[in-house]
């Protein structure tokens, strides 16, 4: 089963700043409960999604943001780096392609692309050419401390008896960190930052103050409302006539969501004869019992709830953006 679209938009976030910060203090953006469904008005007829416009995608952070922001960081690692006298070059990343992560947020929604390529997804004219994957030059011991913040052989030792070589309780933001207690490993004459220049270049770009709003804070709304809509009467009342359509077509599946997986459908074989049927018979079934309609009003009914219920972090979260935005410009010269 492929990602859904949302979880995809942040992939490049976690690598850059959840991984290195740590908890993701998002998860406690709002309450766990549903409560009462919200009210949809009229549902719109729909047959594609790529147009439509979510209450939370006005918050979301952009792949050209993104992309950017990761440059910087790569910027502030290789500055942390040299401060310790190593020459870190790492590689650029991936210049973003067309934005398509609408295109499959609710499931295949495209009759032509089901024909052509079945659940595989087709190249476009616009997308960056496959990049090899680069990796930057290899560090010495000492090298790898002062990018991570612990010796590598010590954390060896330390996970073959099940203990953790990476100290505990690490600020949690950039202002806290130079009010700390460092890390007491010396290079150079100057002590490693606490999490090595890994840590340190995502505490000045996303976390630079006390109070930063978590990176991730927006996609965790955006899950939260796809969560509470997949649960919804009404979600999982198209869903189910769904599923009665594609069985009358002959394919046994219980949701858009784990078609592939359901159908035992290998990544080698999304573009074959069986794939191909499949999802006509999917994207005719979508159109027939307007799942993608149904599926849009219920989610932006949560999302527009839980917008207006942060409204206040939201403001905050775009304003931080903004600000880091303007960083990665300087960074990136």
């Amino acid at each position: 089963m492929a990602l859904p679209a949302r979880l995809l938009a942040a992939t490049c976030l976690l690598s850059a700043a959840a991984l290195t910060l740590g908890g993701c203090a998002g998860a406690e953006t709002a309450a766990d409960g549903a409560g009462k469904e919200p009210a949809l008005g009229s549902v719109e007829k729909l047959s594609s999604t790529e147009s439509l416009a979510f209450p939370i995608a006005a918050y979301e952070i952009t792949p050209d943001q993104q992309y950017q922001a990761k440059r910087a960081q790569n910027r502030l690692i290789e500055q942390c780096m040299k401060r310790f006298g190593f020459a870190y070059s790492l590689p650029a990343p991936v210049p973003p392609g067309a934005d398509d992560s609408r295109s499959r947020v609710f499931g295949l929604a495209s009759a032509e692309d089901a024909a052509r390529f079945g659940y595989a997804r087709p190249r476009r004219a616009t997308d960056p050419a496959p990049a090899t994957r680069q990796s930057p030059a290899p560090l010495s011991r000492t090298g790898q401390t002062v990018l991570n913040g612990v010796d590598p052989v010590a954390e060896a030792e330390a996970k073959a008896k099940g203990r953790a070589a990476a100290p505990t309780g690490e600020p949690m933001s950039q202002a806290e960190a130079e009010e700390a207690p460092g890390s007491g490993i010396i290079v150079d004459h100057k002590e490693v930052p606490v999490g090595g220049c890994g840590r340190e270049s995502a505490l000045k770009l996303y976390a630079p103050k006390p109070g930063s709003v978590d990176i991730l804070y927006v996609f965790n709304l955006g899950a939260q409302a796809e969560s509470r809509a997949l649960e919804d009467s009404r979600v999982r009342k198209v869903t189910t006539k769904w599923s009665q359509c594609m069985a009358r077509s002959g394919f046994t599946t219980s949701g858009p969501d784990t078609v592939q997986s359901d159908l035992g459908l290998e990544q080698g074989e999304l573009s074959g004869p069986e794939a191909v049927t499949a999802a006509k018979a999917d994207v005719a079934c979508k159109a027939r019992v307007n799942y993608i309609g149904i599926r849009y009003a219920v989610q932006s009914a949560y999302e527009k709830s839980l917008v207006e219920e942060h409204a206040e972090t939201l403001a905050l979260f775009r304003q931080q953006t903004q600000d880091r935005l303007r960083l990665a410009a300087q960074l990136n010269g």
